[in-house]
């Protein structure tokens, strides 16, 4: 990442460069970059059929939320509004970026948690030794599926590698 500063690479990419192999599966372009395969999915969070029970619920939450505001029934106004952020926070918890259902257990998703992990434990490390290092660091890289080194354009590092 610090050799092509703002390129954004596949979390499955930096296993694969990490354990010496590739991951299987095609070649698959993302905006002006390309990487190897996807690898499984796992499991929605959340299917469609679920999805739509919780906003139904969520509809009938809020005419219960109305009616109560209309009886003056404070008590239930409380209780309907605790299911609603229940419902708000599963439905949120189960979608991703674009409204995408969120999936578990796939590879991608390990490889993103375990580059995170691996990150920060690192950051974490080199804190102790080089904490300006550390910090610049901290603020110019971001992980998730993708992961990016981008410095600060004022002033930008060039790195001898």
């Amino acid at each position: 990442m610090l050799a092509d500063p703002g390129r954004e690479i596949h979390v499955l990419d930096l296993v694969a460069v990490e354990r010496g192999s590739l991951p299987t599966g095609g070649i698959v372009e993302h905006g002006d970059d390309l990487h190897v395969g996807q690898g499984s999915s796992g499991l929605e969070v959340i299917d469609d059929v679920a999805r739509d029970a919780y906003r139904r619920r969520l509809a009938e939450v809020d005419d219960d939320i109305e009616e109560a505001t209309m009886l003056n029934d404070l008590g239930r106004m409380e209780l309907a509004q605790r299911d609603r952020e229940y419902l708000i926070a599963e439905l949120t918890s189960a979608v991703g970026f674009g409204g995408r259902t969120r999936s578990v257990g796939g590879s991608a998703e390990r490889a993103r948690t375990s580059v995170t992990r691996s990150l920060r434990y690192a950051l974490r490390r080199m804190a102790e030794h080089h904490p300006a290092l550390a910090a610049h660091l901290e603020q110019s890289v971001q992980t998730g599926t993708y992961c990016v080194y981008t410095p600060d354009p004022i002033a930008p590092l060039v790195w001898n590698l």
